[in-house]
């Protein structure tokens, strides 16, 4: 591989007239320039980016912490992110946790040191919560840090509100929520408080179901499924707080010959594109990923630029009807 001084020997120019060039510094002549270029063109050499960063006062890479890449929903966090991200200039380092706390420290301390523009945090275990300080470009999603860190989330109490008012407009009388794991300090959590609020002043029984931080990563949840089905076989209804939750309820009822949405209607969260693929397709309560992540990038962007950052950013959620519930 090629080298910082490769390329001043074969230029004729000294390592430092090289870095002056790459790095935008002094006044370097257009002749000399081309030289050095064709130089690098020749060697094939490629600068250092994060060492370029480190010498610079603004970096152009902005760090997204996740607490899996293989799950459908952080994917398209993933996949949306990095798109905005590459569209203000600016590149993605990607750290996957699957919510160890060694390694999210750990990732958050590299970006750290690494200047990164800023830290996108899509993780919602509160492992980091302690280590980072209130002046930190970091960006939360779905999770309070502290007063000073901005965090951008949908509206899931408004979320809950239209699963459960909707379960009931279709005629069903004995609700279930499937959850996130309560123990987290997120959000989402805020789903089944609409969805109990609106089932308490309907008069409509209803019961929940928390499922672990360990199902959230390896998505199996099968036997969690299956063991509410068993115990409550007259439930007709089941808002799942995720929409991969709400494909394993329909495959759990098909094995069980539940006809879905005849016998049991089922409601999803997110609007992933697995609600398309599945059969029957699955109704579900849309967030804006498209938007959240935008903003998250926008927000780093306004750290950068020493603006004003919004403290909180709560976006709207909708309704999507499809055959899980007509």
């Amino acid at each position: 591989m090629s080298t910082l001084k490769d390329v001043a020997d074969r230029s004729g120019v000294t390592i430092t007239t090289v870095s002056r060039m790459l790095n935008n510094r002094g006044y370097i002549s257009a002749k000399t320039k081309k030289t050095i270029q064709q130089a690098m063109k020749e060697l094939n050499y490629q600068p250092n980016e994060f060492a370029r960063s480190l010498s610079k006062k603004n970096s152009t890479f902005i760090g997204l912490i996740v607490p899996s890449a293989s799950n459908m929903f952080f994917s398209k966090i993933i996949d949306c992110t990095e798109r905005h991200a590459q569209e203000n200039g600016y590149k993605l380092l990607l750290c996957t946790s699957n919510h160890e706390e060694k390694k999210e420290i750990e990732y958050f301390n590299m970006l750290r040191a690494n200047k990164v523009a800023g830290i996108i945090l899509a993780s919602h275990t509160g492992f980091l919560d302690a280590q980072i300080p209130d002046d930190a470009s970091v960006i939360s999603f779905d999770h309070t840090v502290s007063a000073k860190i901005p965090t951008i989330c949908s509206d899931n109490y408004q979320g809950g509100i239209i699963a459960a008012q909707y379960l009931i407009k279709r005629g069903c009388r004995k609700l279930a929520h499937i959850s996130g794991s309560a123990k987290l300090n997120s959000f989402a959590n805020l789903r089944y408080t609409g969805f109990k609020d609106v089932c308490e002043k309907e008069g409509i029984p209803h019961i929940v179901v928390d499922a672990s931080e360990e199902l959230f990563i390896s998505m199996k949840y099968e036997g969690t499924i299956n063991s509410l089905l068993d115990n409550n076989p007259e439930t007709d209804g089941i808002f799942a707080s995720n929409d991969i939750i709400a494909a394993k309820v329909i495959t759990a009822c098909k094995k069980r010959n539940i006809r879905v949405p005849e016998q049991m209607k089922v409601i999803g969260y997110d609007d992933i594109d697995l609600c398309t693929l599945f059969t029957p397709s699955i109704t579900t309560i849309h967030q804006p990923i498209e938007e959240i992540c935008s903003q998250a990038v926008k927000n780093v962007i306004l750290f950068c630029e020493n603006k004003i950052v919004p403290t909180n950013i709560t976006l709207p959620v909708t309704l999507i009807e499809r055959e899980s519930t007509k």
